[in-house]
């Protein structure tokens, strides 16, 4: 098994990706393979984000943590502060995974929120996106 611990990028050199999915990354331990064909097993004391640096004192090197993309709903923010307000109370009463830009809200794209969003008059698009929502305490 190959113990890795958390480290800033200024103690690192070079480090080899490790492509991981959000729900892992909720996680404390998981498994992965970096880039290299390294094979992990990760065991950290708190969950890590997409960006972070772990590094192996038995492999001598470190791995980046990049989390891929996925598919997502985006709903542009309105300027009419109405519809701001509008969107605000739906998607609270909603309790789904989002994740705040300047711009735009993400949220992952559960099969009855388009039909809803259709619905209500609230505009949205698809895209591919790295979705860094806050995680949810059920999701653990």
């Amino acid at each position: 098994m190959t113990v890795l611990i958390q480290r800033t990028t200024d103690e690192v050199g070079d480090a080899v990706p490790v492509r991981v999915d959000r729900h892992t990354l909720y996680k404390r331990r998981w498994r992965a393979i970096a880039n290299d064909g390294t094979e992990l097993a990760v065991d950290l004391e708190s969950p890590v984000g997409d960006g972070a640096y772990l590094y192996s004192a038995k492999a001598e090197r470190a791995f980046q943590v990049s989390q891929n993309k996925e598919r997502v709903l985006v709903i542009p923010l309105p300027e009419r502060p109405e519809m701001a307000a509008k969107i605000g109370w739906y998607l609270g009463n909603q309790h789904l995974p989002v994740e705040v830009r300047d711009t735009e809200i993400l949220l992952e794209p559960v099969k009855t929120l388009a039909k809803s969003l259709d619905r209500i008059g609230i505009p949205y698009l698809y895209r591919e996106e790295v979705f860094k929502c806050k995680m949810h305490s059920h999701q653990h």
